[in-house]
């Protein structure tokens, strides 16, 4: 069996690994810690290092692993600053040199490979050399866009930004994943492993809506036309069932509240969107307390959905279909 092709299942397996855990940590806890995406770094390089090594690459091709690993690092601390170098830890002295490692990969290829030939580049008939160079530079650059992307508040999680630079370090281009399993020659093009993740992910994201609404069909949570305005986003349910979910870790937003008018009427109204900040259980517990002494039986709630879930859930039409984009340019090609 050829190395690179077992190298690229076990990458495969524990990219799935990684991120089960980060998808069941954001659903019960609500957050996935940094230390988390940290440990995942070392195999994740490591893997990367061994294949490169087993290719016998150009050290400028080694060297940008740091460059990668560097690039992620901004995402959990600040790069260390040269003017408090006399305080530094081993820690701060090590990331240091993978800045200066990073930077040397960086530049010194873009000194070697300043003569590259885009053309033969895209086609696929330039060098093995020049071509894992620039998919190295495509990944930083790739890296580059999550973090922008973060920072503007195009992707809202830190922990979904995070994870989609580990999966770039993991698989900086699809030399380092098997083929998919549908893989023909109609693909006119590739988007990084990363993105196309994303893509795949972003597109599950969308189902999400018209499943549950038909989940409240079917559970006959629609009693009046408009119920349909929270049917599609949330789920009814018992308020004697509520508490044990929120105990269980189970984030609940109860969308159903009491508002008390002007005249002392009470009534009842069901929020579009949960609040910004995350009931506490007792919050959750006083509020359902409230609507059962008025008679409510039932009441809308919503629950978290973490972003990370669907990125773990995208691995698998990765592995089966490929880049959904270049398959479809390539057959209106």
């Amino acid at each position: 069996m050829d190395v690179s092709y077992m190298i690229g299942w076990i990458r495969v397996f524990l990219l799935i690994v990684c991120l089960f855990i980060a998808a069941r940590s954001d659903y019960s806890i609500l957050k996935v810690r940094d230390q988390h995406w940290i440990n995942w770094l070392f195999p994740s390089s490591i893997l990367l290092l061994i294949e490169l090594a087993i290719l016998r690459t150009h050290a400028t091709n080694l060297y940008m692993i740091a460059a990668l690993i560097a690039l992620a690092s901004v995402s959990f601390t600040k790069p260390p600053s040269i003017l408090h170098s006399a305080k530094w830890k081993l820690s701060e002295f090590t990331l240091f040199l993978i800045f200066i490692i990073g930077l040397v990969g960086l530049f010194g290829g873009a000194l070697q490979n300043a003569d590259t030939n885009f053309v033969n580049l895209i086609l696929g008939d330039e060098s093995s050399e020049i071509t894992l160079w620039w998919s190295m530079l495509g990944a930083f650059i790739t890296i580059l866009a999550f973090l922008s992307a973060w920072k503007f508040g195009i992707i809202q999680g830190g922990a979904d930004a995070k994870a989609l630079i580990l999966i770039t370090i993991f698989a900086p281009s699809w030399q380092f994943l098997p083929d998919p399993i549908t893989s023909s020659e109609e693909s006119l093009f590739l988007l990084p492993p990363s993105i196309v993740i994303f893509l795949w992910a972003s597109i599950v994201f969308i189902f999400a809506p018209p499943i549950l609404l038909f989940q409240n069909v079917i559970n006959g949570n629609i009693e009046h036309w408009t119920d349909l305005k929270m049917a599609w986003h949330s789920s009814r349910k018992l308020i004697s069932e509520i508490p044990t979910s929120a105990v269980d870790g189970k984030q609940v937003w109860i969308l159903t509240e009491v508002a008390n008018q002007e005249d002392d009427q009470i009534r009842i109204v069901n929020r579009m969107l949960p609040r910004k900040n995350s009931p506490s259980h007792e919050s959750i517990l006083e509020k359902l307390s409230q609507l059962e002494e008025i008679g409510m039986e039932k009441v809308w709630i919503a629950t978290k959905h973490p972003f990370i879930a669907y990125l773990f859930l995208a691995i698998f039409p990765l592995l089966i279909f490929g880049d959904p984009i270049g398959l479809i340019a390539g057959r209106f090609d």
